[in-house]
């Protein structure tokens, strides 16, 4: 098992799906973890409850991610209760369709300031503070096989997660002469209460694309990225983890 004693870790969106299995796999590895959460007090309390077994710490404060006035004080926040951060984890982010002929204005600012300009912020915050504070750290950011080939009738959603591979593969060359390593990982199709919707509509054709033959679980992704985390990974940064069940098999 990984072993996170000592190291603070922030994630962002922790408070369900892929975010809220990354802070109890943190949390059981023994970090202290810091989330955010949007409006949903109640899940933020119930998974902070739920970690109180393991060894690490955890401290979780609402924060609007597309917000930049809002990210710096929760940042501040963190570096009050556990010092500043050794990992981040962007993994805040919104998922919907509009096709052409309905999208709106609106619905593709509102995608790209939560999925994309919150990665932008919470990055360029954090990086700069273990600059300064000589850490040798290291970044995950949530993508998406949609970033990889695209997807239909989500253009505006792709484009956010395309964006933060590419972001991720620029970031690295200048973060990597100051030890900080910066990796995405790509889902595709995963349990969440975001996506229950959808498969429950689609789950035989979203199979057939599955060579494993099931949907990953949000509890099958943490792992991937503790990894990324971790110093098993120290030889990789700009690169993007696959973790989709085989239905995008290339990079």
């Amino acid at each position: 098992m990984l072993d996170f004693k000592g190291k603070t870790v922030v994630v962002t969106g922790g408070s369900r799906g892929i975010g809220a299995a990354t802070v109890k796999a943190f949390a059981r590895a023994g970090a202290n973890v810091a989330f955010s959460y949007n409006k949903n007090y109640k899940a933020a309390l119930e998974l902070a409850q739920k970690c109180e077994r393991y060894d690490g710490d955890i401290f979780f404060a609402e924060c609007d991610v597309s917000v930049y006035t809002e990210v710096e004080p929760f940042l501040e926040k963190v570096e009050k209760k556990f010092g500043t951060p050794h990992i981040l984890v962007n993994n805040a982010g919104i998922w919907n369709a509009a096709d052409f002929e309905s999208i709106t204005v609106d619905i593709w600012r509102k995608m790209l300031q939560i999925n994309l300009d919150s990665v932008f912020y919470f990055t360029t915050l954090v990086a700069r503070r273990m600059k300064e504070n000589e850490i040798k750290g290291a970044i995950i950011n949530i993508a998406s096989t949609a970033g990889q080939q695209g997807e239909t009738r989500h253009a505006h959603y792709a484009a956010t997660k395309g964006a933060i591979i590419s972001y991720t593969k620029s970031m690295a060359g200048e973060l990597g002469p100051h030890g900080i390593r910066i990796n995405a990982l790509a889902p595709g199709w995963v349990r969440t209460d975001m996506s229950a919707a959808a498969i429950k509509e689609n789950e035989a054709d979203i199979l057939k694309n599955m060579p494993l033959g099931n949907i990953p679980e949000a509890d099958d992704i943490a792992p991937g990225i503790l990894f990324l985390a971790s110093d098993m990974a120290r030889a990789m940064t700009g690169a993007v983890l696959s973790m989709n069940g085989g239905s995008v098999l290339y990079d």
